[in-house]
């Protein structure tokens, strides 16, 4: 079990670390901040949900997620803010609840971000009261918080 959780912690360092290559200072600190809260908050849901085991996927699919979410620029970043909080969309409301790295349902909408080419490879959805950034396959990336 012990080598279990030291390969888990390993593995979430080097998920951490590698989205950060061949990125600006301002990015690479942005990536390692993303895939540094993924990893804790899908260890901490992990945990609940299936044990020492659970904590330990759940931390290595929050890093990965969480990294992709922080690799975002701060320029779009911000623009994914302004864009989404400015926009009325169809609220939805899940009864199963939203997991970086899981797909929405296939019911709920998704929208595109315009006039930002370098977010068209996302998307957005409005699901039970917070903005999601989901990927080109319909996976949860992360919230986009005020």
């Amino acid at each position: 079990m012990n080598h279990v959780v030291k390969g888990a912690l390993l593995a979430s360092a080097l998920l951490a670390c590698a989205p950060a290559m061949a990125q600006t200072p301002t990015q690479q600190q942005s990536t390692a901040g993303g895939a540094v809260t993924g990893a804790v908050g899908g260890a901490v849901v992990g945990a609940v949900v299936g044990g020492p085991i659970g904590a330990v996927i759940g931390g290595v699919i929050g890093a990965s997620a969480g990294g992709t979410v922080g690799a975002l620029s701060a320029e779009d970043q911000m623009y994914a803010r302004r864009y989404v909080y400015e926009r009325q969309v169809e609220p939805v409301t899940l009864q199963s609840g939203v997991v970086v790295g899981q797909p929405l349902p296939q019911t709920v909408t998704t929208y595109q971000f315009e006039g930002n080419q370098r977010l068209s490879p996302y998307r957005y959805a409005y699901v039970n009261q917070q903005y999601l950034l989901v990927d080109s396959q319909g996976r949860v990336m992360g919230s986009i918080e005020r």
